[in-house]
């Protein structure tokens, strides 16, 4: 009897989790639900502000939390206005990818902006002279894979770094800045750490040739639920469409133009 009655309160508590599991799981997704909310929010008023770099973190939270086309579309013009201008035409390529929650007039601001600024997108082909097996080359921050060397890459405007790293030898660092729409050659001559000496005095930038006589290219490749639903919660978002910043109205049905929409400017439907 004593075991019978150890047996069945044994398959109680394990009923009891399982019917409780769900629950939390439930209770989990709608805290991050409320967070991406407050964060969708926060990249509103920061856009608004001109705060670009708080508005990108904040809409990059959101979506992370909460994949929305429009927080998607707000993210990617707000990764234009602060010059990241890759991860923006892949923002908009991920949002035109869509196919909930997105408005024919939504589509076609995307398409015209990702127009605009394929072509602004600098390319750096980095070559490595003397490259073993075993070097780390970094564009940045980034590791580069052998396949991307000698490519013209997709990168940002401004100030870059290409490092290779050869095992505890002080790495050869090469800098170099690119204006929008440029392609130069990034050339870092590896061959002296061949010997396996380590440089001293710090990163070295010796026999690094920056720059080219190539005219500039034009490259044409590069790098949520109901968007109804976000308007009434956010009760008028700001979606900022590459440097163009348009507001995105939630009106009531037959209004929806309220505000003085510029050329730009988006008003769901």
């Amino acid at each position: 009897m004593n075991a019978l009655r150890s047996i069945a309160v044994t398959l109680t508590l394990v009923l009891g989790a399982s019917i409780a599991l769900p629950a939390r799981v439930e209770a989990q997704r709608a805290s991050e639900s409320v967070l991406a909310r407050e964060q969708f929010r926060a990249g509103v008023t920061a856009a608004r502000e001109s705060r670009w770099d708080d508005a990108a973190e904040a809409f990059q939270r959101s979506y992370e939390l909460s994949p929305r086309p429009l927080t998607l579309l707000n993210l990617a013009g707000a990764y234009a206005q602060t010059g990241r201008l890759v991860e923006s035409v892949e923002a908009y390529r991920m949002f035109l990818m869509e196919r909930t929650g997105v408005t024919a007039r939504m589509r076609t601001d995307a398409e015209a902006q990702l127009a605009d600024l394929e072509p602004r997108i600098p390319r750096a082909r980095i070559r490595v002279l003397g490259i073993a097996e075993g070097d780390v080359v970094r564009l940045d921050e980034y590791e580069l894979s052998t396949a991307s060397l000698e490519q013209p890459l997709p990168v940002n405007p401004g100030d870059h770094n290409v490092t290779v790293q050869r095992g505890e030898q002080d790495p050869i660092v090469v800098p170099f800045t690119l204006d929008e729409g440029a392609t130069d050659d990034i050339l870092v001559d590896a061959r002296m750490l061949t010997a396996g000496a380590p440089v001293r005095g710090g990163p070295s930038t010796g026999g690094a040739i920056v720059g080219g006589d190539e005219e500039p290219t034009h490259p044409g490749t590069p790098l949520v639920e109901d968007p109804i639903f976000w308007l009434v919660l956010v009760g008028g978002a700001l979606v900022v469409g590459g440097v163009v910043t348009g507001v995105v109205l939630g009106t009531q049905p037959g209004n929806t133009t309220i505000g003085n929409l510029t050329p730009g400017q988006i008003a769901i439907d």
